[in-house]
């Protein structure tokens, strides 16, 4: 009894603790809660206004204010150049190297940026979502047949791969690459079980004709708000929580959110269950905030038990708190929520799922910051400064995970990145 009511207390703490942490002035979660700005560490930043005199010669400021390198056609930069390598699995669609740097006229490979069908080897140059510059692309079947981080999406009169945009923040269906749930105010994308989603997300029905996609669990309600939900009976006041949290409707297990091998999973019982570990609601980049559990022990809410500083890419200590607290305890602005994930069901729009993690000895993919303007081989400090969210922190340099796929952008080739495995499979990336 005392647990469900301090349950029920923070629930309604976190009520008001939610309301004053959505993102203001100065506080953000992407780059496109900025404003001619980029987003790091849960701030609007500019490192550049006039070029010529912020920047070193030759860059130029772009769109988010970031200093930018020049680079060939091909998008590589500091002088790297494929030396004829192949790209390690990325078949005939990958675009064989032969020498090429993807300037000069050479077909370019998928991945790189592009600006007509004629510029890639698979003659398929599309925006890599909606709004998005364009780069090479190719048609499909499935998203199986598509690149880590894309889905096969129909798109007009085509079907071809695009970069996921779930999670997406819309309010139309022409914002997103498949559909907007309306009510909810995201975008979302087919599947046939929640391993098709990003964690966080299951598989659910929605809609008349009913068809499967994915809905996101990682949101907070209470009684009186359940907008975040699929459903208002969606909203999960159990007294194991610390925070009442969005979940979905299950027939199985298979239905529900997916986090990566090694970690407790959810279970299905009618409604999609958070294991024990997990206290809350909290999604991936929303700040880290704690509360007491039952053995008067903090813990965080977020909605995988995970968080980093992203930026110095560390896990910070819990700050101190007040278990007969009504409310949740905010960590420092730095201090985020992170989800785990594996390469099918990828991230939430605005993350890559990089095997950088470790749990129980073994490698696990973390959701980390991507969409920056740093191309493989641009110089980095933080993974928010690459596009495909992963620096190499050894050579301070932007990475792509290519284990899955096999796939780099031209310049560049999918080499060996250290043990332990990742699902089964050697880690690699785009050196």
């Amino acid at each position: 009894m005392a647990q469900r009511l301090a349950a029920a207390i923070l629930g309604l703490g976190v009520a008001l603790f939610s309301a004053s942490s959505c993102a203001g002035k100065g506080d953000c979660r992407y780059n496109s809660d900025c404003t001619g700005a980029y987003c790091f560490e849960g701030t609007c930043k500019k490192d550049c206004v006039d070029a010529t005199v912020d920047c070193p010669r030759g860059y130029t400021c772009n769109a988010v204010a970031q200093c930018e390198p020049p680079v060939g056609d091909g998008g590589t930069n500091d002088g790297a150049t494929s030396d004829g390598a192949t790209n390690d699995g990325a078949g005939s669609d990958g675009a064989t190297s032969d020498g090429s740097t993807a300037d000069g006229g050479t077909p370019k490979r998928l991945l790189d940026r592009c600006a007509n069908d004629g510029d890639c080897a698979s003659n398929l140059c599309r925006a890599w979502s909606r709004g998005a510059a364009s780069r090479c692309t190719k048609t499909c079947a499935t998203d199986g047949d598509c690149m880590t981080g894309t889905r096969c999406t129909a798109v007009g009169a085509e079907t071809y791969c695009v970069a996921s945009d779930v999670g997406r923040a819309c309010t139309a269906a022409t914002d997103c690459n498949f559909a907007c749930l309306l009510a909810q105010q995201y975008c979302t994308a087919k599947c046939v079980t929640g391993a098709d989603c990003p964690n966080g997300y299951g598989c659910q029905p929605v809609g008349s004709p009913a068809t499967n996609v994915c809905v996101k669990a990682s949101a907070y309600c209470d009684g009186a708000d359940t907008s975040s939900c699929i459903a208002p009976a969606a909203c999960d006041s159990s007294a194991a929580l610390l925070v009442t949290s969005c979940t979905l409707a299950c027939n199985s297990v298979a239905d529900c959110p997916v986090r990566a091998i090694g970690l407790p999973a959810w279970t299905c019982d009618g409604l999609c269950r958070r294991p024990a570990d997990v206290y809350g609601p909290l999604a991936g980049g929303e700040r880290a905030s704690y509360a007491c559990n039952a053995a008067q022990t903090v813990v965080t809410v977020c909605n995988d038990a995970q968080h980093m500083d992203f930026g110095a890419f560390t896990v910070p200590a819990p700050p101190a708190v007040d278990c007969m607290a009504p409310m949740t305890t905010d960590g420092p602005v730095t201090d985020r929520c992170v989800d785990s994930c594996r390469y099918r069901g990828g991230c939430a729009q605005g993350f890559a799922c990089t095997a950088v993690g470790s749990v129980g000895g073994g490698r696990i993919g973390l959701c980390l910051p991507a969409l920056g303007p740093g191309e493989v081989g641009a110089p980095c400090s933080t993974d928010s400064a690459c596009f495909f969210g992963y620096c190499n922190r050894t050579t301070n340099k932007c990475s792509r995970d290519c284990t899955a796929d096999g796939l780099c952008p031209a310049g560049s080739t999918c080499n060996a990145g250290g043990t332990p495995v990742v699902e089964g499979m050697a880690f690699r990336r785009c050196e």
